[in-house]
This record gives C-alpha cells, structure tokens and sequence, in this order.
C-alpha cells in the first residue's frame, strides 16, 4: 500500500512539474532587429513558467506602485512602454546600414534594453550600444552580442 501511494504522489508530481514547463509566458517585449549574420543562433525569448510569472507579476505591480509613489516613473506602471521603446529600437537598429550583417534580437524591461545575437566586430558592437543608448526612454543597455558566432 506504501509503495502504491508513493509510485501515485512521485507521478502525480512529476506530471504537474511537467504542465508547469510545458505552458509559457512572456511578459516583456522580444524580437528580432537583424537577421544578416548566417549561422548565428537565435536568442531564446525570455520565457517564464506560471509560477515565475504570478512572482514576477507580483514584483512589477509593486515596482511599479513604489515608483509613481517616489515620482521617478510614469503612474501606471514601470513597464507600461516597454513595448513602444522596444519597437522604435528594433526600427533605428533596421534603419542603420552598419547593422545589416549582424543578427540582432532585442528586448526591453523597465527602460532596460538588451541586445543579444551575432556582430562583425568590437567596434560594430559598441556602436551598435552607442546607437540604442541615444533612443528616446532607454535608460540602460546591456549589450550580450557576440563578436562571430557562437560556438
């Protein structure tokens, strides 16, 4: 009877870890600027489980509150341009003939703009930083391309 009952819990766990992994969120805005650089792999979209996305909801809603509360955000919500923001990055890095041979995926948080993907060069990547950095509303990028492809 022990066993029965543990064989029942270990699988019963196993199958709801499992439809935890399988359904997905994507709560900031992801996609792709460039695609010139052949072979370069796709950066992986910021995906979170249900439950990373009810401690991240929670995190925001109170970020958020704490921030319009101390003035140094717009009320309603620290993300609430995330969006906008990562759509007129993704259009400046398109509109930029230096960044035609690159492969480039952008997504943005709070104001926070990160570049993933595959560059030609050192200076390719700082100027591509220097060109995001002057977007309107990008408070911080983290630049994680890469010089080549990685391997």
């Amino acid at each position: 009877m022990r066993l029965r009952l543990l064989l029942l819990l270990t699988v019963t766990l196993g199958l709801t870890a499992a439809a935890e992994e399988r359904r997905t969120y994507q709560l900031d805005p992801f996609a792709q600027a460039t695609g010139g650089f052949a072979n370069c792999p796709a950066a992986p979209p910021p995906l979170l489980t249900e439950q990373e996305m009810r401690i991240q909801a929670h995190e925001r809603a109170e970020r958020g509150t704490s921030c319009c509360l101390a003035g140094t955000c717009e009320c309603g919500g620290a993300y609430k341009r995330d969006p906008e923001i990562n759509d007129r990055v993704i259009a400046a890095i398109r509109d930029d003939k230096r960044f035609r041979d690159t492969s480039v995926w952008v997504t943005t948080m709070r104001k926070f703009v990160t570049l993933q993907g595959c560059v030609r060069s050192g200076s390719q990547s700082k100027a591509l930083e220097r060109l995001v950095k002057r977007q309107p509303d990008v408070a911080i990028v983290w630049n994680e391309t890469t010089i080549g492809v990685k391997k």
